[in-house]
Order: structure tokens, then sequence, then C-alpha cells
């Protein structure tokens, strides 16, 4: 995965991780990190992960080959929102690009 900034570049297909760090914040028991991915922002939801266990302030996203395997190749909008047991909601990475780069080895 390449980060730059907060836009995401993966090769589809692949397994990876991404690692979010919250700060300004101590991650609590009922707290849920939620990670979208659409064409468009208000389109279909292509992929979506919730997250609700955390190793201190660090949140882990894996995204499996089958998350992404059928998606085309090119540019979609993703966000990251955390939700407070508390029930309070804040958009830690507003809209940004989520790319779904090509690869050669796999024949889909």
């Amino acid at each position: 995965m390449i980060v730059s900034g907060t836009n995401l570049t993966m090769t589809r297909g692949d397994s990876e991780c991404l690692e979010v760090t919250i700060s300004g914040y101590e991650l609590q028991p009922g707290d849920k990190l939620e990670m979208t991915v659409r064409p468009y922002v208000g389109g279909k939801i292509l992929l979506h992960k919730e997250i609700t266990e955390f190793e201190g302030n660090i949140v882990d996203i894996p995204i499996w080959p089958e998350d992404t395997q059928s998606l085309s190749f090119g540019v979609y909008v993703y966000d990251l929102q955390l939700t407070f047991a508390g029930g309070a909601v804040k958009t830690i990475v507003k809209p940004s690009r989520f790319t779904v780069a090509q690869e050669v080895t796999y024949d889909y």
C-alpha cells in the first residue's frame, strides 16, 4: 500500500493492513472505527470495515484479497469515521482518494 497524505493506493487483490494512530483521545471499549470506500461520495458502498478492537491508540484495518478483487481498477473515495462509546462521531480522515491499482499475476 502506498500512503500519500490521506490518499491510499493498493494493488487489487493484495492483502494489506492500514495502521491508524489516533491522537488527542484515548480509545475506550465501545469505540468503533469505520472505513468506507465508495465510487464517489454518496455512491454505493464497495468496501466497509468496522474495527472495535484496538491496541492502545493504534487501529489496524485489515484489507483481504476478497475485499478488492471484484473492484475495477481506478480511483474511488474513502473516509475514516470514529464513533465514540458515548455516541459522538468524528470523521478523522475526510473523503480522500482510494486507488485500486492494476496487477499482472492474477487473471480474473
